[in-house]
């Protein structure tokens, strides 16, 4: 994870300085134990690697993930605990007492509307999330990204794991694929 975040960050800081300044440095080993204990669950060793070097950003502004706020581990858990009081107090049944449906390829549980193994670890400040699951669906692996819309069943797979995902936004910086400007609040794709 050190060599994909070096690789981002030398962007950044070439390109995009203000999207630098805005991460924060990385968790400790106590600050991430006690997100993983107040989740209940145990990172995967990539999610362990990138929060000691970045956990999260600052504001809600100038986001190293496109169209996404990355969240610190105060702001995973904030996102967390308020999908799980919905799910222990709201009703997610239809008229006919069916559960809400969901979809997905097939690589994610769609049982539950929201599954509490699903750590968010992006946000759209609109409600939506990119979650690292750690109960995927047979054929899917423990730890990949997916998206998670709250007003929508659909689950969508974005990566295979942080790494694979965050090493994909390492190569596109480089290749150009995205621009910066003062006046969004995220890196855009070129073609925008």
């Amino acid at each position: 994870m050190k060599t994909i975040w070096n690789r981002i960050d030398s962007w950044l800081a070439a390109n995009a300085p203000e999207i630098l300044n805005n991460l924060q440095p990385g968790a400790t080993h106590e600050a991430i134990k006690a997100a993983e204990q107040f989740l209940e669950i145990e990172f995967t060793e990539d999610v362990k690697s990138s929060y000691r070097i970045h956990n999260g950003q600052l504001e809600e502004r100038y986001s190293v993930m496109p169209y996404w706020q990355f969240l610190c581990l105060e702001g995973m858990i904030g996102e967390w605990n308020s999908w799980k009081e919905l799910l222990d107090t709201a009703d997610f049944k239809e008229e006919d007492g069916n559960d809400y449906g969901c979809a997905s390829d097939g690589l994610i549980r769609t049982e539950l509307w929201w599954n509490p193994k699903w750590i968010p670890i992006a946000s759209n400040l609109s409600g939506d999330s990119l979650c690292l699951d750690l109960d995927p669906a047979p054929g899917g692996q423990v730890g990949q990204i997916i998206f998670m819309c709250h007003d929508d069943g659909y689950r969508g797979f974005i990566a295979k794991s942080l790494r694979e995902w965050l090493e994909q936004l390492a190569t596109d910086l480089e290749a150009g694929k995205y621009k910066f400007k003062k006046t969004s609040f995220y890196l855009k794709k070129q073609n925008e």
